[in-house]
């Protein structure tokens, strides 16, 4: 089998992009799942397009490794798709007008339709704003609420497990998000066990932040969503919107709100590695309408294709 692909990153965050139409009806999880794999293109997420009829407009299956179905929403995976519409001939393939500056882009995702708002300079996407509405209601479906695990406050966002690196220390004082030695991943993995029987999530999905930014960030977070696999994310869209939801419900935005009441911008650090924080932004803007977020959307500030090329399965 020869597929063609885009490979792109969002912060560390990797990303691979695959056709439907060149994949056998039947084996689009499985093909995509052994693409991610460390003998073939490596990747955190694949995401798989199809042609709609509709200009402007691209159904999409995302799949992960460490889930065995797709997943219903991916933020790195809109951000690369955006920069690889202009820079690669994606844009092309799939009917997209390269002339518009912005590009208005809507994608069929399985949380709900989402657009992308990207800013064209030079012949690159230099800014893709991810409109995030469809999951903010899904999170919201799930629950955005505090939990009680192992004498740790924590919250759930949606799928997400949301943990407060301060509080996490008092627990586990010999905890470590840089090294991530014996004692935080043990008890990390047991939280992230807990969670999953509490709420009945069947996906992997975890932030750690805290408020000691070390660039220009209001916060700094990092994505440990399957360390049993050492599988972290540096960066992540869909964990950065949960992240500040949570960071809403718990009141520690209170005093970030707009003078107007009704918007609230987060700028968080992540990227480069698996440590907590790292040199890059996503920033998360949420419209407030009383104690919840009726929409959220976000963009990040490094975003790169780093390869084209034709993959080979057996």
């Amino acid at each position: 089998m020869k597929l063609d692909f885009v490979r792109g990153h969002m912060g560390g965050n990797l990303i691979i992009l695959l056709r439907g139409e060149q994949i056998p009806a039947g084996c689009e999880l499985e093909t995509a799942v052994k693409l991610m794999g460390p003998n073939y293109l490596y990747g955190h997420e694949a995401g798989i397009l199809y042609q709609t009829g509709r200009p402007g407009r691209i159904a999409v299956k995302i799949a992960e490794p460490t889930v065995p179905c797709f997943i219903n929403a991916c933020g790195g995976f809109t951000q690369v798709l955006g920069a690889a519409l202009i820079e690669t001939g994606l844009g092309k393939l799939f009917g997209i007008d390269g002339t518009a500056n912005p590009l208005e882009v809507i994608l069929e995702i399985d949380s709900g339709l989402t657009s992308l708002h990207i800013e064209i300079a030079a012949g690159k996407a230099r800014r893709i704003k991810t409109d995030m509405s469809g999951f903010v209601a899904d999170c919201y479906n799930r629950g955005v609420r505090l939990l009680r695990l192992r004498n740790l406050e924590v919250m759930q966002s949606g799928k997400f497990l949301i943990i407060n690196a301060d509080k996490f220390r008092k627990v586990y004082p010999d905890s470590d998000f840089y090294s991530w030695n014996s004692v935080t991943r043990e008890a990390v993995t047991a939280l992230q066990d807990d969670f999953m029987t509490e709420t009945g999530e069947k996906e992997p999905n975890v932030a750690v932040y805290d408020w000691y930014p070390e660039h220009e960030g209001n916060m700094r977070v990092i994505f440990p969503h399957y360390v049993r696999d050492n599988f972290f994310e540096p960066s992540c869209g869909t964990g950065s919107v949960a992240l500040a939801l949570a960071a809403f419900a718990a009141g520690e935005l209170n005093h970030r709100l707009a003078d107007d009441g009704e918007t609230v911008t987060l700028e968080i650090e992540s990227g480069g590695g698996i440590e907590l924080g790292g040199p890059d932004l996503t920033a998360v803007e949420m419209q407030i309408e009383g104690d919840t977020a009726r929409a959220a959307s976000f963009s990040h500030s490094r975003v790169e294709i780093t390869s084209t090329g034709e993959a080979r399965l057996p």
